[in-house]
This record gives structure tokens, C-alpha cells and sequence, in this order.
């Protein structure tokens, strides 16, 4: 059974009366969302889907210098195509892998197919605000067709990175709608322009669940969708499973059992930056463990595709793979395609347990190309500067999460990866 999300609002303040509750493996207390993935692997873009998370993060490359770094690639004619329009202008038909929802948005809904990312905390869309050139693959909202729009006079959102890059344009409210929950008055970010990076991807914008003190609108910054809601739902938790080459879910209010393997372990967060951050003072490939800075944290993202760790821990992996090596030509490791079934296990620290990702998971996409005759593939473990390290969707297409507002915790546990 489900209930209409009137009926959740009155359920769950009735009887909960704002103390949290304990998570409750019942879909009648909440609702699920299916997961549509983009399964064209023309798509895996490795070196592009790096790019776009150190724009996204801030942080720089970390890869070995000097001998270690070599450009000997012979790339596929059109992966240098591909890796060009990455790097400069990005059409749709070149995006990463995503995972979308289908979001309902005014009065009559007007339905987005919208990139969850637990790594910001503004909801924005496509809009016909936008020249038309960077509409191409997109549906678009139209405020001027719904009767619940109501713009912000004097505000507006922009997120910028630091290459330059980003998106921005006017705030208003309206309806918006996921699953059987609405929030009557939700802001709304609408889009003016965007840059390339975003609209080479699938989505018609993001719906951003990191803490709303990341949002950008101005003057006054807006509660995300999640915090809105999270109220009128049993529990204040939303969980992630993500697959490998197919559909998933989000699920919100509940944990379903059948989504995951043992016993979930949880990790305190600090709220303190906005994100889903927490410790991650280790990692462990073969049977050695090694340390990483005390202070080193890691950050639950749906939103950024890859693994992005520590130089020491990419260099330890990789030099236990024959064959791989740091490239300058796509700007990142990459490894013997053929090495898929052979590759080690990734483990690494989520507060005080170990999460890992399977050696399969770490070959990303198709073959970049050849180095004697040999087809090599984007890793999918990446390095960074600093000891703040991103924990994508390699991690979540391997293990389930859940993203615990009420009791400021995270928690993970295995699932199958295909």
C-alpha cells in the first residue's frame, strides 16, 4: 500500500511529533523512486567524467610525474573525438553514465528527468529562459505554464567553478513533486545559461540532497527538496542502489532489506561543511592496510562518477596491476582492458569499517585504445590533491547507502555489482 503524500504528512507528524524514528523496512511509510541509467557505453566517458569532478570538487589531479607519467596511447579514432569534445565542447551524445529521476514540477506537472546528487544542495532545471543551442537533448521547464509558479523577486542562484564554468539564473517557487510527496513551495532554481559541462549530460538538471547550507540562492539560501519533505516521511533517511548496467532506486522514508547483503554499518557525519562527510583514515589493497592523513575524510556522492582518492592509495593500486600506468594523453591511469576478471579489490575506510569495490568495477567504460597492440580502458580509481577524497558511483554500484538525516549517520552495506 501507498499513501498519497497528504497522507504521509499527517501520518508522520501525528505520531512521530517530531522525535526521529527507527528506520522501518516498510515501503507503506515511504516511497521508492526507479533509477533511469544510460546505457550506452559510446558514453563512458573516463577522462571526461574525471574532469568533471575535479571542476566540480575544486581539487586538482594528483597523478606521478616524470617517467611514471607516459602518452604512448594510440587512441580509438572516435574516443579522440569523444576526449576532444570533452575538453572543449561537449555535445549531449558524449555525457557519462548518469542516474535520473523522473521529477514533477508545477501545475499541470511538467516532468524532469533530474541527476540526484547528495554532493550539492540546489535544485535546478533547464528552463526556456536559455538560448536554444544548450536546450539540444533536454526537456525544459516553462514557469509561464504553471499556475503555482511564483518568482522571487531580487533573487537568484549561480554555481560557479573554478575553470570558469557553471550555471546560474532566477528563483521562484512552485510545486515539486517526487514519488507520492509534494512540497507546495519549493524553490526552484531556473536556468539562464549553463556551460557545456552540464549540458553534455542527459539530465534536465540537478536535484541536489547535500545540506541545504550549500545552496546557492541569494540573498537567503533555500532548503533542499529532502529537507521540505523529510518531516511527513516515517524516517528522515533516503537510501541509494545504484547498478551496474542497470535500473535502480532511491528509496525515501525506508530501508529495504532486500536491497542489500548483511548487517548495514553506519558511520557518524559532520554536518559542518554541508556534506555527507565522514572519516576515512585508511585504505587496504591485497592484505596490506594503509593510512591515510588523520585528518582525511571521505564524502558520499551520487553526483560525481568515480573514486577519487589519495596519490598514494591510486599509485599502491595500480602498481599491482601489470601493465597500468598514469596517462598524459587522457590525464589519468588506465589498465589493460583484458585485466577485468584479475584485478584486485579496493578497500577503504568509511569512519571505522572497510567499503570496497570489486577489481571488476575498477575498469570504466570501453577501450580508450591501443599501446602495442594491447586495448587499455579508463581506471575508475582516480587521484587527487588534498585529503578530502569522493566516494561516486563506483562505490555506489557496488554498495547500497543510506543517507541518515535524522540520526546525522551513513551507513553502507554490499550488494550484488551486476
Amino acid at each position: 500500500m501507498r499513501y498519497s503524500s497528504t497522507a504521509i504528512i499527517v501520518t508522520a507528524l501525528s505520531v512521530t511529533g517530531g522525535v526521529t524514528a527507527v528506520p522501518v523496512e516498510d515501503t507503506s511509510l515511504g516511497f521508492s523512486i526507479p533509477v533511469t541509467h544510460n546505457f550506452l557505453e559510446v558514453n563512458h566517458n573516463g577522462p571526461k567524467s574525471f574532469n568533471d569532478a575535479i571542476r566540480k570538487w575544486g581539487v586538482e589531479k594528483d597523478l606521478p610525474t616524470g617517467d611514471h607519467l607516459t602518452s604512448d596511447l594510440v587512441m580509438h579514432k572516435e574516443v579522440a573525438k569523444r576526449y576532444a569534445d570533452s575538453s572543449v565542447t561537449a555535445t549531449p551524445e558524449s555525457g557519462d553514465v548518469e542516474y535520473t529521476i523522473p521529477v514533477k514540477i508545477g501545475t499541470p506537472a511538467q516532468t524532469l528527468n533530474l541527476n540526484l546528487d547528495t554532493g550539492s544542495s540546489d535544485l535546478w532545471v533547464f528552463s526556456n529562459s536559455q538560448v536554444t543551442s544548450q536546450l539540444t537533448g533536454h526537456d525544459v521547464y516553462n514557469p509561464s505554464k504553471s499556475s503555482t509558479w511564483k518568482k522571487l523577486a531580487g533573487f537568484s542562484w549561480s554555481i560557479q567553478y573554478a575553470d570558469g564554468s557553471g550555471a546560474s539564473g532566477d528563483v521562484g517557487t512552485d510545486t515539486v513533486t517526487i514519488g507520492s510527496s509534494t512540497v507546495g513551495t519549493q524553490v526552484v532554481e531556473i536556468a539562464k545559461t549553463v556551460s557545456s559541462s552540464f549540458t553534455s549530460g542527459s539530465n534536465d538538471g540537478l536535484i541536489g540532497l547535500a545540506y541545504g547550507k550549500l545552496n546557492t540562492v541569494s540573498p537567503v539560501q533555500a532548503k533542499t527538496w529532502f529537507e521540505n519533505i523529510m518531516s511527513s516521511l516515517s524516517n528522515k533517511l533516503f537510501t541509494a542502489t545504484l547498478y551496474h548496467n542497470k535500473a535502480g532506486s532511491y528509496d525515501f522514508g525506508y530501508i529495504d532489506s532486500k536491497k542489500y547483503t548483511g548487517t548495514i554499518k553506519y558511520t557518524p557525519i559532520s554536518t559542518r561543511s554541508g556534506w555527507w562527510e565522514f572519516p576515512s583514515t585508511s585504505y587496504k589493497v591485497g592484505a596490506t592496510t594503509y593510512s591515510n592523513p588523520s585528518t582525511a575524510t571521505g564524502i558520499a556522492d551520487t553526483g560525481t562518477t568515480l573514486l577519487l582518492v589519495s596519490s598514494g592509495a591510486a599509485k599502491t593500486y595500480y602498481k599491482t596491476v601489470s601493465g597500468a600506468q598514469a596517462n598524459s594523453q587522457v590525464g589519468g591511469y588506465i589498465v589493460p582492458c583484458a585485466k577485468s576478471a584479475s584485478l584486485p579489490a579496493f578497500y577503504f575506510s568509511v569512519g571505522s569499517n572497510l567499503a570496497s569495490v570489486s577489481g571488476a568495477n575498477v575498469i570504466y567504460g570501453s577501450s580508450l585504445g591501443t599501446i602495442g597492440g594491447v586495448s587499455y580502458c579508463f581506471g575508475a580509481i582516480q587521484p587527487i590533491s588534498g585529503n578530502q577524497y569522493i566516494f561516486g558511483d563506483v562505490f555506489f554500484k557496488q554498495n547500497f547507502g543510506v543517507f541518515d538525516y535524522g540520526r546525522t549517520r551513513f551507513g553502507f552495506a554490499p550488494h550484488s555489482y551486476t
